[in-house]
């Protein structure tokens, strides 16, 4: 009863306790200031940006680590002198209750993340230089989830009960999207949509070639790539589809297997997905074949880099 009693009381001590280890929004609305609890709660919603931004040889992990470490620092001192100054007229409001506190600043926030992140968009980084120029390893993307409708691989506990898809409409072609790889479902790919149910595709010396036209290409100079796997300077090509999407892609060796490929045709309800890194992409060209409409359930919209080159937000082309 004592150590309840110790919290029910609101002593300095114990606010300095609960900023440290629950944060400060938590222990402001403890202490009955609700206006700061709130702000609280909106700094550690987007603190993790600014610090993309001071410390860009991080991992995202490392990344949130400091931005927690840092608040809950902020909350166990800002709860001690908040303690220490007293609520005038010493009542307390209903929202400082712990059932109240544990309700609408812990539970309805994890909530909200939940919903957020199935429904809305969801946070993704780039792991590997497959979709490079466009994505490098490291870029922080924002992949919306409501383009491509609602299914089993759009939550995060990925059931069989669940239906495989429900509304939304089709990807495009030249849609950078992220998919359930078919063979291995709990793995997620980001790749680029380039053949539609019913088209042939096939690559002759580079080429992309599109129910029998060839998609227009041309040198864009070269590109400067820190990546591990993959260090160098490589030859950037732009690319144009037939419906006007352009992006650029790395041919790093004219003769690889993935330059000269036999005719695809795209089976109904299926698409044909490539990496803009052509040469060094597991694609629709080989294991990961044609991909079921029901696999893609993002749409990858903006992206964060911090390369040394270029630091901010892009949007994803």
């Amino acid at each position: 009863m004592r150590f309840f009693q110790f919290f029910r009381n609101r002593r300095p001590f114990a606010a300095a306790i609960l900023g440290l280890v629950f944060g400060p929004a938590i222990v402001m609305a403890y202490l009955g200031r609700g206006r700061l609890a709130v702000g609280y709660l909106l700094i550690g919603s987007l603190a993790v940006v600014p610090l993309n931004i001071l410390f860009p040889h991080f991992t995202p992990a490392q990344t949130v680590g400091i931005a927690v470490v840092g608040l809950n620092l902020i909350g166990c001192f800002h709860g001690y002198i908040s303690a220490n100054a007293g609520l005038a007229g010493g009542r307390y409001p209903w929202f400082a209750r712990w059932y109240n506190v544990a309700l609408l600043f812990w539970f309805a926030p994890l909530l909200f993340a939940i919903i957020i992140r199935t429904f809305v968009v969801q946070p993704f980084t780039i792991p590997s230089g497959s979709m490079m120029p466009t994505l490098i390893p490291g870029d922080y993307a924002v992949v919306t989830k409501f383009n491509y409708g609602y299914g089993r691989y759009s939550f995060p506990y990925r059931s069989e009960r669940m239906p495989l898809k429900m509304f939304g409409t089709q990807p495009k072609r030249g849609d950078v999207v992220v998919l359930a790889l078919p063979l291995q479902p709990e793995i997620s790919y980001v790749e680029r949509v380039i053949g539609l149910p019913g088209d042939h595709i096939q690559m002759k010396d580079g080429v992309v070639f599109i129910n029998g036209k060839a998609m227009p290409r041309d040198a864009e100079g070269t590109i400067v790539s820190n990546y591990d796997m993959q260090p160098g300077e490589f030859p950037v090509f732009g690319e144009v589809l037939d419906n006007g999407a352009r992006y650029q892609t790395l041919d790093i060796s004219r003769d690889s297997r993935g330059d000269n490929t036999r005719e695809y045709i795209v089976p109904e309800g299926h698409y044909f997905v490539m990496g803009d890194n052509r040469d060094n992409s597991n694609d629709s060209r080989f294991e990961v074949g044609f991909v079921p409409e029901a696999n893609i359930y993002g749409k990858v919209w903006w992206l964060f880099r911090r390369d040394g080159v270029k630091t901010g937000w892009f949007l994803v082309h």
